[in-house]
């Protein structure tokens, strides 16, 4: 998957081809991980998801998903699930984040806890239920840990 269209900090939406994926109720969208090897299909799902590399900086940040709740309905919530191919080691982090303007210098993660994955069970997988969330618009920014492992992160919008 590209990482986040656009310049770092930046207030104006980046004019890209890298649109939001939209997400209606019950849809799930992989925003960091790769068509697999010898996968010839389009989008990138569950039956041709492999781990994207550790980001080559510090950080990266994924592409957008647009939950924008429908009329008079309460805001949706996302189920946000991680998965690396070994054990990320310390420092690794997934921080869920949230905006109204699909553009870099509006996303903020949110102090609650369950916004920052950083725990991973044994199979390295972590996972979080985010019941409602606020913004139009979510994604993740993934702290690369010690062992610079690779990811999938998968958002799914509840039903």
């Amino acid at each position: 998957m590209p990482a986040y269209p656009g310049a770092a900090g930046a207030f104006a939406p980046a004019a890209s081809n890298l649109s939001p994926i939209a997400l209606q109720r019950g849809e799930g969208a992989y925003v960091l991980g790769q068509l697999a090897a010898g996968a010839t299909q389009l989008p990138v799902d569950d039956h041709n998801v492999t781990f994207e590399a550790a980001p080559a900086g510090a950080s990266v940040a994924s592409i957008a998903c647009d939950i924008q709740g429908e009329d008079a309905m309460p805001a949706p919530g996302i189920f946000v699930e991680v998965h690396t191919n070994g054990a990320p080691g310390a420092g690794e982090s997934i921080a869920v984040q949230e905006a109204d303007t699909d553009a870099d210098g509006f996303y903020v993660t949110p102090s609650a806890a369950p916004y920052t994955l950083s725990s991973f069970n044994a199979n390295n997988v972590a996972r979080s239920d985010l019941i409602p969330t606020g913004g139009r618009f979510v994604r993740v920014l993934r702290t690369k840990g010690a062992n610079a492992v690779g990811a999938t992160v998968k958002i799914t919008r509840a039903a």
